[in-house]
């Protein structure tokens, strides 16, 4: 499978405000920003992105999911490895003493 990603978000124009209309209008964006995220410019370039709080709670939950998961891959890759190849193991003892494990 698959996963197709991208690197940038991608928004439309309604969706960029210069930062000194966006000092003026700051509760219009905060009300748009219920709905979709607002992208503040400085200068041409997006330096700030304001969202409703539901949607970056949705997000933030969603990245720690991805970290979990990611985390058990790894930890499940390391298991693997020793069990296939366990000369390669390191003591815990010499991890705390060093602070390194590929010594």
């Amino acid at each position: 499978m698959e996963v197709k990603t991208v690197d940038k978000p991608t928004f439309t124009t309604d969706q960029l405000i210069p930062s000194s209309i966006a000092s003026k209008r700051f509760g219009k964006i905060r009300k748009k920003a219920q709905s979709s995220p607002q992208y503040i410019t400085d200068n041409g370039v997006v330096d700030t992105v304001v969202m409703g709080y539901s949607q970056f709670e949705r997000m933030y939950q969603r990245l720690q999911e991805l970290e979990e998961k990611e985390e058990a891959r790894l930890l499940e890759a390391r298991i693997e490895r020793l069990e296939n190849h366990p000369e390669t193991a390191v003591s815990w003892r010499k991890v705390r003493r060093t602070g390194r494990s590929d010594e």
